[in-house]
């Protein structure tokens, strides 16, 4: 049976610097207080408006209006100017695919990005806000679970963090598509340059690292596959047509019935990370045109949101937004 990647998940109350050679997912920055067990409220690095839970994952900011990512963790030491010293590190082992080395590129300032592709699906990780990034950190480089990426900051592009918000911005989750510049450049025409290829933050769509993290260390976590179609599921979203997905292609882990169809049925969080394929016949009593896209089923629970809007119901009729058909168009590039 293949060995998963959280089978020892107890080495992540070591530190860092004293990390298990058997460990494969750590902590990444120096600060202890999730391992030890203290509350998010500890260790989240908050908005200005401080409320720490605008640190956390999801619909966390304008009063629910502003999606957030990952998670926003607080540094543990500052030097004499008030700048955060923390150093960062790698989650888990993998493969370096993005080093951003000028802050105005990106609103992530000085970002890296790793991919994890020794499980059954390949997760991202994204470190962000640095202030410096190792000079040994470069694009197909390996780096070992608790590896030196760089230094905690709050480097950013078109905006400024304050010194008191230093941060380290961190995400994991699942690419939409590896021929992302035909959607930006094609189906969506973005005007400005693509500077970032297929790790274009626009082409991620993150699960919340906390509920990894807790999940893993309570021992839940067998395989990747399984902690993501686990999640909750919002809706699913049947598309018509024969074409197989970048997405299918690139998660295999994550589809059911790869065979001959015309269509798709796409299950979803309500923050639009795709969880699970499946390929179907659609019979012909839909009159689904190729292209076209439905909503299947949801949960009412799960798509009260504010933010990342897939679709309203009014009086019993679904009225699908333009968020959910450019989520579907960037699985189908």
């Amino acid at each position: 049976m293949k060995k998963t990647a959280f089978s020892i998940f107890a080495t992540l109350a070591l530190a860092a610097s004293a990390l298990s050679a058997r460990a494969d997912v750590v902590w990444p920055t120096p600060s202890k207080d999730f391992a030890e067990g203290r509350p998010p409220e500890t260790f989240l690095q908050p908005t200005v408006s401080g409320n720490p839970m605008s640190g956390a994952f999801g619909d966390v900011r304008s009063n629910g209006y502003k999606f957030h990512e990952g998670i926003d963790i607080k540094p543990l030491k500052r030097d004499k100017k008030y700048e955060a010293l923390d150093d960062i590190y790698a989650a888990m082992d993998g493969r370096i695919t993005l080093v951003n080395r000028f802050a105005g590129n990106s609103g992530y300032g000085k970002y890296v990005v790793l991919v994890h592709d020794a499980e059954d699906v390949a997760v991202y990780t994204l470190y962000a806000h640095l202030a410096e990034i190792s000079p040994s950190v470069a694009v197909g480089g390996h780096v070992r679970a608790g590896a030196r990426l760089g230094k905690m900051g709050r480097s950013a592009g078109g905006y400024t963090i304050a010194k008191a918000q230093a941060h380290l911005h961190f995400e994991i989750g699942l690419m939409s598509s590896m021929n992302f510049d035909k959607w930006y450049y094609g189906s969506h025409r973005f005007k400005g340059k693509n500077r970032f290829g297929n790790y274009n933050g626009i082409n991620l769509t993150g699960f919340d690292p906390l509920d990894f993290f807790y999940s893993a260390r309570a021992g839940k976590i067998n395989s990747m596959a399984e902690y993501i179609k686990g999640l909750p599921t919002a809706f699913t979203v049947r598309v018509a047509t024969d074409a197989v997905p970048d997405f299918a292609k690139m998660y295999p882990n994550l589809v059911e019935n790869a065979g001959a169809g015309n269509g798709w049925d796409i299950s979803f969080t309500w923050y639009g990370l795709p969880q699970k394929l499946v390929r179907v016949n659609i019979p012909t009593s839909e009159n689904m045109k190729k292209g076209d896209l439905k909503v299947l089923n949801f949960n009412p629970a799960e798509i009260k949101r504010r933010c990342r809007v897939m679709f309203t119901v009014r009086n019993g009729k679904i009225l699908i937004r333009n968020t959910l058909i450019d989520t579907v168009k960037k699985l189908f590039p």
